[in-house]
This record gives C-alpha cells, sequence and structure tokens, in this order.
C-alpha cells in the first residue's frame, strides 16, 4: 500500500499506444505529461505499439489490426482487441512484478481482468482503478474504484446498481493554451492547402473515426447535401474502419468527389483544422466522454453536436445542441451558423476556449487526479472538488 511520505507509483498500460489514435491513447500520454516532475505521483505509461516516447515503455503484444491477432481470435472465438489486450497482459507481467507498483490505472477492460486475477493468484498489492471513457456497462467487478468522466455515466451506473462508494466523478482532462489566439486568414489558409480543401469559402469539419455506425458520418454527407448549392466543403478527419468504403462512396454520390475530403491525420493536424473550419459538428448520439468536443470547443469554432447529458456538461451554454437523429435539423443549423461566419464573434470563441480552460484542463484538473490516485492507493474514498 501507499505510504503519505512517499510517491504514488501509477503504472498506465495501454495496449493501443505507439500504434492507435483512440482517445484514450492521446489521454494516456497528456495525463503522464501533466503529472510529469511531481513529488507526490510518478506514473510509467506501457504501451503495444512501436511509435512510443522515450519515457514510455514498450510491452510486446499483438496487433489488433495484425493477422496474427486475426486468426487466433478466429481459433479462440475473440475479437482481434481483445487478443490485442491479453497478449499484451502476459508481456506486462514482469513489468509489474519488477516495478511493484501502488495503482494500476487501466481502460481496457480485458487487460484488467486479466491483471485482477493475477493479483489474486499471485499475491501482489496493487489497487486496481478503471478509467470508464468508452461508457461501459458490463459490470465493474475487476476493479477496487472506477472513475466515471460524465455525470450521465455516473448516474447510469448508479441506476443499475453499481455500488456508490466504488465511483467517483472525474472528467477527462485536456492540455489547452492559456489564452484564446484566432488564427490570422493566412494561416487558415495554410492550413486549408495542407488538408486539401478549398483556401476559401465555407468549411464544415467533422473528426471521429470514419463510420457510420457509432460517428454516424452519413447523416452530417446526408446533411450537408441537403443544404442545395453552393454547399459548403465537407472535411471528415478520422482513421478508417470497415464501414469507410461504403461511407465515401455516399459522400462522393451525394456531394460530389470537389465537395468532400476524407483523411487520416495525426493529432495536430487535426487541432490546426479545428481552427480552419468555420463550423465543427459531430453527430454521434453517445460518447464516454467526446475529446472531440473539447478540442473543437477549445479552438473558438461553433459546434453543432446531439443533445446528451454528457454534451450539456461538456458545452453548457457554449455549441448548439440538437436531436441529431432528425433529418433537418443539422442542415438547418448548418445554414443558420454559415450565414453568420463572415462576422464570427471573437468574444464568443474566447468564451468557448475559457469555458475548456477552465473547467477540463489538466492546469485545473491535474490536482484532482493526484488525490484520485492517492485515494485508490490508500484505499479510502478521494476528496475530489465538483467540475
Amino acid at each position: 500500500m501507499a505510504s503519505p511520505a512517499r510517491r504514488v507509483r501509477v503504472f498506465l498500460p495501454c495496449s493501443g499506444l505507439g500504434r492507435e489514435a483512440r482517445g484514450f491513447e492521446t489521454f494516456t500520454r497528456e495525463c503522464a505529461a501533466a503529472l510529469a516532475g511531481r513529488d507526490d505521483v510518478e506514473v510509467t505509461v506501457f504501451g503495444g505499439g512501436a511509435a512510443l516516447l522515450a519515457t514510455e515503455r514498450h510491452v510486446g503484444a499483438l496487433s489488433r489490426r495484425g493477422a496474427a491477432a486475426g486468426l487466433l481470435g478466429a481459433l479462440l472465438r475473440r475479437v482481434p482487441y481483445v487478443v490485442e489486450q491479453e497478449s499484451f497482459a502476459l508481456s506486462f507481467l514482469p513489468s509489474l512484478v519488477g516495478g511493484d507498483p501502488d495503482l494500476v490505472y487501466f481502460a481496457d477492460l480485458n487487460l484488467g481482468n486479466a491483471l485482477w486475477h493475477w493479483r489474486r493468484a499471485s499475491g501482489q498489492r496493487y489497487r486496481m482503478l478503471f478509467y470508464n471513457g468508452g461508457a461501459t456497462t458490463r459490470p465493474f467487478t475487476r476493479c477496487d474504484l472506477v472513475q466515471q468522466v460524465s455525470p450521465e455515466h455516473l448516474a447510469a451506473a448508479l441506476a443499475r446498481g453499481e455500488s456508490p462508494e466504488r465511483q467517483v466523478l472525474l472528467p477527462h482532462g485536456i492540455d489547452v493554451p492559456g489564452t484564446f489566439v484566432r488564427p490570422t486568414d493566412d494561416a487558415r489558409r495554410a492550413v486549408r492547402r495542407a488538408l486539401g480543401v478549398p483556401a476559401d469559402g465555407p468549411l464544415v469539419l467533422s473528426v471521429g473515426a470514419l463510420d457510420v455506425s457509432v460517428k454516424r458520418m452519413d447523416y452530417v454527407v446526408r446533411e450537408v447535401a441537403a443544404l442545395g448549392a453552393p454547399r459548403p466543403h465537407l472535411l471528415l478527419l478520422g482513421a478508417d474502419t470497415a464501414e469507410t468504403p461504403a461511407l465515401r462512396q455516399l459522400a462522393a454520390e451525394a456531394l460530389g468527389a470537389g465537395q468532400v475530403t476524407m483523411r487520416s491525420v495525426d493529432r495536430a493536424t487535426a487541432l490546426a483544422a479545428y481552427g480552419a473550419a468555420d463550423v465543427f459538428v459531430l453527430a454521434s448520439v453517445r460518447e464516454g466522454f467526446g475529446l472531440a468536443y473539447l478540442e473543437a470547443l477549445m479552438s473558438g469554432v461553433p459546434c453543432v453536436v446531439h443533445e446528451t447529458p454528457t454534451t450539456a456538461y461538456l458545452f453548457g451554454p457554449h455549441g448548439r445542441r440538437a436531436d441529431l437523429t432528425r433529418p433537418g435539423v443539422l442542415a438547418g443549423a448548418l445554414a443558420e451558423l454559415l450565414a453568420g461566419r463572415a462576422g464570427a464573434d471573437d468574444r464568443a470563441a474566447e468564451a468557448r476556449h475559457a469555458w475548456v480552460r477552465d473547467r477540463f484542463s489538466w492546469t485545473r484538473l491535474a490536482p484532482r487526479y493526484v488525490e484520485l490516485f492517492r485515494a485508490c492507493a490508500e484505499g479510502r474514498p478521494p476528496i475530489l472538488e465538483s467540475t
């Protein structure tokens, strides 16, 4: 168990780090950076991919996208992602035994399940903190404490009978510049040219997996098409999925090749794209948290999102929340916002940025994460301010 006289040793394993670009990979890296150099907590990151930072440790694991994980998954009747987690867990054990952490902080359920069973079998005394960034509804039986990142998902857990003593609300942290600086027109044009979209004219941006079942990019395509000519250019940024080919075909048919761009880019490029867009939209009807929401808000761009308790929590008085399951709703919102783009209000953009900075920045949240880690390691309830 942890002693108050020394730093709490936290191991943060992430099987996709170094080869995937989900929100949790971003969160893993930013959380460690935000808490680096402190004298009260020491966070060590472990990733399964090759593209790791010098401070991160590699753990050999099969990739969910590789042929070996696919073949083994077929034989064992497991999806490749589960195979990745289980192979990661096996390779992680020497680090776990040799490092003797106070706390294992994890988001992958199957990885956590393996480490829970190892703790029982080995007698190691580390405690386990589950980060519920994916808003799972599975029972929380393989951890000591659950971090819920939205009041919506905390309420859902309590409603289905989860123990209140084992739940804590603490949102996702994000790196936010201290002050808002709107990009110049020249800078916006340069970013657009680099992305392969028109340097001038209205631009609608959506960021997320290029799919139809979760991020609902097909709805965005149809709503932009419903605007009629002249339409804004549509930029969809995210990782390809099995649904991407059908989405590309739909976009080409509904909008034409010259009015839509679909690309996978790194996070730095995506962050620059927010500042070059006139409107951001995310049509998913359910998110565990939604890092893209905060990235768009802190960039100052007007946003249109689906109405949920989580988007109400994240956006507050900023952004437009509506029922994006209904045809025509997004098209109407886009038409209104784009009509006023020439007179974009700097004060409104600054207010969006300040909302994120004051509630969700690592500067604001880092001390709460330290308290969460120490409390969980010591087996006591954390004492946290509300957000």
